[in-house]
């Protein structure tokens, strides 16, 4: 085998990776800020779903502890606070609203890696409506296999824990922190 057998697929492989990556360059950055709007967007009309009576949020700079994300204040007095427990199959999303009297106006899941048909569930009404009205004054938030109130999806105890784990940290962050803001 000749030198010049094995240069020229070398040399031709190295042009169609630079251009290959070139390709990827651009689209990265023209697809940039229009991801960047759409997941601005989503967030907040998963805000306006958890605090319907605000309409517009103030993201805070918060420390980050345990699994709390980020926390927003709403015109009307509340917070939206999001936060990443552990789920089934990973970080479940959740974002809950609470009002300044410290009721919860709202919960969703907002991202999840649960089972499809079990632990998915945790994004439907019959699930996440459960959470609102809780009263912050009560404490932690809990399924009722936990002693809890929340009744869990049926064969999705720890998404459903997961879930209210979520939540009663947010309560948490809420009765810690709300009033600082």
């Amino acid at each position: 085998m000749n030198t010049k057998e094995i240069v020229k697929p070398a040399v031709m492989l190295f042009i169609i990776a630079a251009v290959a990556a070139m390709c990827l360059g651009v689209v990265s950055e023209v697809t940039k800020e229009p991801i960047a709007v759409q997941n601005q967007l989503v967030l907040n009309s998963s805000m306006q779903a958890v605090m319907p009576e605000a309409n517009s949020f103030e993201e805070l700079e918060i420390e980050a502890s345990g699994t709390i994300t980020g926390a927003y204040k709403s015109d009307n007095g509340g917070f939206v606070v999001t936060a990443a427990p552990s789920g089934f199959g990973g970080a479940v999303g959740v974002m809950v609203g609470i009002d300044a009297d410290g009721i919860v106006t709202g919960l969703r899941v907002t991202s999840h890696s649960e089972t499809p048909g079990l632990g998915a569930k945790s994004t439907e009404p019959d699930f996440y409506e459960q959470f609102t009205g809780i009263d912050t004054a009560a404490g932690t938030i809990a399924v009722t296999k936990d002693g809890g109130e929340i009744v869990p999806i049926t064969s999705s105890t720890i998404t459903s824990r997961a879930v209210a784990s979520g939540a009663s940290e947010a309560v948490a962050w809420f009765v810690e922190n709300g009033g600082a803001y």
